[in-house]
């Protein structure tokens, strides 16, 4: 039973990458207009969907151990990991395109990594609350 429903927890965030890539490819043209490069922002929701995915993973393999050492340090890696891996594409796209910066697609991803990040806690939530506690 508990193979059927394995991938469902990560469905909303699996929603969340395709409706905002097909937001972002049908309105192209539209956000060119308002000087956000749309290849960016596809881009930086690539990286935070797997980043979000590898995170997601580690959360909910520490929420199923038991020892309070490993939950920390799950935690604390999984943070750490979708941190720097969203800073060190931010860095590089700073290097890569030099002058031609698109700062309001910086903030379009900056806000796609807050829905990511909330919608990985209300998920990690519910999950928190199914597993049965020893009293």
């Amino acid at each position: 039973m508990e193979n059927k429903s394995s991938g469902r927890p990560f469905l909303p965030i699996v929603i969340i990458f395709v409706l905002s890539s097909l937001f972002f490819l049908v309105t192209r043209q539209r956000l060119a207009g308002w000087n956000m490069d749309y290849v960016v922002l596809l881009s930086g929701n690539g990286i935070l969907f797997l980043a979000t995915g590898l995170s997601f993973y580690l959360y909910a393999r520490a929420l199923r151990n038991p020892n309070v050492q490993v939950f920390l340090r799950m935690l604390y890696t999984s943070l750490l990991i979708k941190m720097v891996s969203c800073l060190a594409a931010t860095l590089l796209y700073l290097f890569l395109a030099g002058a031609a910066v698109s700062k309001y697609a910086i903030i379009g991803c900056f806000c796609l990594y807050l829905l990511y990040t909330y919608v990985e806690v209300k998920v990690l939530m519910r999950l928190i609350k199914k597993i049965p506690r020893n009293a």
